[in-house]
Order: C-alpha cells, then sequence, then structure tokens
C-alpha cells in the first residue's frame, strides 16, 4: 500500500491538499486521478504566472509614469527659475514661454517629434525614425488583444517630458527680447525635427551612435539620461540663440551689470529645487522600469544627489575667492552662481548616472563646477547675452557629463551592445572615450548648424527679435496687458514722476548758469 501522505499547498496557489486527490490502495487504478491533479496544478501555474508578469508589466508602467510626471514637474522649475533670472518688465512673457514648452511643443511632439526619434520598425533607419508607427501615435494599439500594460503610451509621456525640457533651456537664453512668433518657430524645429534625431541617433535601437545597436559606430554613445541628447542640443540651441538675437538694449557698457539682475532671488532657489527635485525621475526613470533595474535606480539617485552637491559647494567657494579677472566676485557669496552651479552638477552626472561609482560623481560634479564658471566667464568675454546662463549650464556642462562616462565608467555597470566598453581609468582601450568625443561632435555640427540656419532665418525675416519700443516698453506691458506686478509698477512710475521732473529743473538751471 502507498504511505499516507498530505502536503499543504502555498496558499498563492489556491491548491487542497495533495490527499485530496482521492488515492486509493492501488497506484494503478488512479493514474488518471494523479494526471488530474498534474494537470490543474499545471494550469494554475501557468495562470500564477501570467499573473505574476502582468503585475511586473504594471509596477513598471507605474514606475515610469510617476518618474515621467517628476519630469513634467521641472517644468514648473524652468518657469520659476526663469522668472527669478529676468527683469520684471518682462516675468509675463517668460512664463508663457514656458507654459507654451508643454503646450505647442506637446502637440509638435505627437505629431511628428516622436516619429521622427523611435522607429518601431526591425530594419530602421540609422540617421531619422521614419517608420510611420510613431507618427501621431498611429502604431499605437491596446485593444486588439496586444497587452503591453500601457508601456507604449507611458514611454511617450515620458519622452514628451523630456523633449520639452530640450525646448525649455533655448527659452532662457534668448529671454527679455525674442518674439512669440519666432519662439513658436524654434520650439517647432527644436522640438520636431532638430532634437528628435538626436534621441534617435542615441537611444533608438538602430541609430549609428546608439550602444543598444551592435553595429553601432565604435563602442556606441553612453548618454544615459541625456547629457549630450537633451542639454547639450538645448545648450547649443542656446548658444546660437543668444548670439544671433545679439544683447539686451544696454547689456554690456551702456548700463551697469546690477541693472540686469533677476527680479527675485526666492523664485531662483525654488525653481533650483523643483528642477532637482525633478532630475530624480529624469536620471532614475531612464532606466525605464523598475523590475531588473531596481539597483541601477538607486545608483542613480545617489550620484545625482552627490554630483549636485559637490558642484554647489564648489561653485559658491570658485566664485567667492576667484580672482576678479577669473569671474570672482570680489567676496561676495553669489546665490544665483551657486544655483547654476548645482544645475551644472545635475546635468554633469545626467550622462553617467548608472555607469560610474558613487565616488566618482563627487569628482564629476567638482569638475562640473570648473567648466560652468569657465563657460559663463566666456560667454561675457564674448558679450554673448544669456540671462539665465543656459549654454554654461547645459551646453558646456553637458559636454563635460559626456565625456566624464568615457574615464569613469565601469565595466561592470556598462551597457554597450558591441561589448563591454569601459572608461580609461577602468583598463578601457580608450575607445568609450573616443566614441563620446565623436558622439559630441556630431551633436554639436548637427545641432549647430540647424539651429543657425533657423535662427539667422528669422532675424532676416524680422520675425525674431522685438522692436526696439517693445524693448524699452517692455514686453508685459507691449503685449501682455501689464505688468506682472502691478503694485510695484504703479509704485516705482509715481516715484520716476516726482524725480524727474526735480532732475529736468536742476539741469536746466545749470545750463543756464
Amino acid at each position: 500500500p502507498l504511505l499516507t501522505f498530505a502536503i499543504q499547498w502555498p496558499p498563492c496557489l489556491q491548491m487542497p491538499p495533495l490527499s485530496a486527490c482521492n488515492f486509493g490502495p492501488e497506484f494503478t487504478a488512479n493514474v488518471s486521478s494523479l494526471t488530474a491533479c498534474a494537470t490543474a496544478l499545471r494550469g494554475q501555474l501557468e495562470a500564477d504566472e501570467v499573473r505574476f508578469e502582468a503585475d511586473e508589466s504594471e509596477t513598471n508602467t507605474f514606475y515610469l509614469l510617476f518618474c515621467a510626471a517628476l519630469v513634467f514637474l521641472m517644468q514648473a522649475g524652468f518657469a520659476l527659475l526663469s522668472a527669478g533670472s529676468v527683469r520684471m518688465r518682462s516675468v509675463k512673457n517668460i512664463l508663457l514661454k514656458s507654459v507654451m514648452d508643454a503646450c505647442f511643443g506637446g502637440l509638435v511632439w505627437y505629431l511628428i517629434g516622436f516619429g521622427f526619434a523611435y522607429d518601431k520598425s526591425e530594419d530602421g533607419n540609422a540617421f531619422i525614425g521614419g517608420s510611420g508607427h510613431n507618427f501621431a501615435l498611429s502604431g499605437a494599439d491596446d485593444t486588439t488583444g496586444k497587452k503591453d500594460y500601457g508601456h507604449d503610451a507611458v514611454f511617450f509621456f515620458f519622452q514628451y517630458c523630456f523633449a520639452a525640457a530640450a525646448a525649455t533651456i533655448t527659452s532662457g537664453a534668448v529671454a527679455e527680447r525674442c518674439t512669440l512668433v519666432g519662439y513658436c518657430a524654434y520650439v517647432f524645429a527644436i522640438v520636431g525635427f532638430v532634437y528628435p534625431t538626436v534621441v534617435h541617433w542615441v537611444w533608438d535601437e538602430h541609430g549609428f551612435l546608439s550602444a543598444f545597436n551592435k553595429d553601432a559606430m565604435l563602442t556606441g554613445m553612453v548618454d544615459f539620461a541625456g547629457s549630450g541628447v537633451v542639454h547639450m542640443t538645448g545648450g547649443i540651441c542656446a548658444f546660437t540663440g543668444a548670439f544671433i538675437i545679439r544683447p539686451r538694449k544696454g547689456r554690456f557698457g551702456e548700463l551697469p551689470e546690477h541693472a540686469f539682475a533677476g527680479q527675485s532671488a526666492s523664485l531662483q532657489v525654488l525653481g533650483t529645487f523643483l528642477l532637482w527635485f525633478g532630475w530624480y525621475g529624469f536620471n532614475p526613470g531612464s532606466t525605464l522600469a523598475l523590475h531588473n533595474y531596481a539597483r541601477d535606480a538607486a545608483r542613480a539617485a545617489v550620484t545625482t544627489t552627490l554630483s549636485a552637491a559637490t558642484a554647489a559647494t564648489t561653485g559658491i567657494l570658485l566664485k567667492r575667492f576667484a580672482p576678479g579677472s577669473c569671474g570672482g566676485s570680489h567676496g561676495v557669496w553669489d546665490l544665483g552662481h551657486t544655483c547654476n552651479s548645482l544645475l551644472g552638477g545635475l546635468v554633469s552626472i545626467t550622462a553617467g548616472c548608472t555607469t560610474v561609482e558613487i565616488w566618482a560623481s563627487v569628482v564629476i560634479g567638482f569638475i562640473g563646477a570648473f567648466f560652468y564658471h569657465g563657460a559663463s566667464c566666456l560667454m561675457r568675454r564674448l558679450k554673448i547675452d544669456d540671462p539665465l546662463d543656459a549654454f554654461a549650464v547645459h551646453g558646456a556642462c553637458g559636454l563635460w557629463g559626456c565625456l566624464a562616462v568615457g574615464f569613469f565608467c565601469t565595466c561592470d555597470y556598462s551597457y554597450t551592445e558591441s561589448g563591454t566598453a569601459c572608461g580609461v581609468f577602468y583598463g578601457g582601450d580608450g575607445l568609450l572615450l573616443a566614441t563620446q568625443i565623436v558622439g559630441t561632435i556630431f551633436i554639436t555640427l548637427w545641432v549647430g548648424a540647424l539651429s543657425a540656419i533657423l535662427f539667422s532665418g528669422l532675424m532676416a525675416g524680422g520675425l525674431l527679435r522685438i522692436s526696439k519700443e517693445v524693448e524699452d516698453a517692455g514686453l508685459d506691458n507691449s503685449k501682455h496687458g501689464g505688468a506682472a506686478y502691478p503694485d510695484i509698477a504703479t509704485a516705482i512710475e509715481e516715484a520716476t514722476e516726482r524725480i524727474t521732473p526735480k532732475r529736468i529743473t536742476s539741469a536746466t538751471d545749470a545750463a543756464g548758469a
């Protein structure tokens, strides 16, 4: 006779004890019962596997949705930082442009940008997407048995938030003197074509610079969250736009430096902290999933924190103690410079946030502060007016972030499809560093050439820069129905009216004497 036994199945399988299968004293007489139990168990296991897979996929979708929401919140950070960094006469204008980045830019990304960036076809183009699946999301399908658990939709949303960030970077560099028509034109070009092409090169599996493409150039460029793709692209557009549109009236020489100081230090700091907060969606969220990538997401959060903290600390000391000839503040603890140094540290670590060791993020942030400081001083030497230091923060530090990967990328964390590529400090043969250099050159040439053509055309057509009359009156009063702070504006006007006649009388008396 068989031994009498009973096994209690794990509760998650919801199976009865084995003794309930009615085994009789003769094994041969109960083969059918045993087979039925095995079949039931197999069916239950298959059902559990489907449920576990669904739970995992839905968790990944929620994770990416949450990270995308954090990145979207960065639009509020950009808006506050911009509003605090411009003069009071242009606050409404820069805030409206921040709103339109998300709105108009979102429509452009939906209609054409996403399609150029990502190609769903198996034999996609190495230069630009064009299969048609992602233009206006025409290939989206979540109703005919395809169970993607919302991944396609949330991936579009996540990438849209990145595209809006790239466009917003440029708006700060041309603040206070760019027309709304010119602004919309460059948002259309950047979000619809210039930026998506770079995305395709580096992040799409078919791109010729993509680390996910085994046939990529050299090793494939490692730019995990976008130091080059997002920030260099926006920063180079910012440089080109600021150069072509020319400085604000009186910016260099005619009026003192303090006449162009930002109108609210409080908004600058709030904006900086919101951007830092959003970066925890930007960098860790670029894993695109939580299951199997939790380690990388957690490390990205730590490296992001340390790079930002180091860059801010380095920046405030550098500005305070550097000689005046090297951009020092003559003993002043500069708040604005500290905030921008912090942002420069965030940009610097974005490319390698998951591929470098934690200690290396401190070094990257430290050097990033010098990149920001040097680029900011260079812009002033060249007399290129960039009210938010957009090029110094995003362009220069984005460049450093890409190059830093070539030095600090570890073999364990590297993810290139063409083989494990390491930084030169970890025994690498220099091929990854060469790829990073080549990648930044391609981005610079592509973005620089197209943005120069765009801004030059708009400038030649009289569509880029506002008129002298509008600039004298201020954009808010001329185009947006009045000042952002009407009570303060009224008090300033009344004070000016009281002072001006006295000055005129004094000047007349002096002339008569």
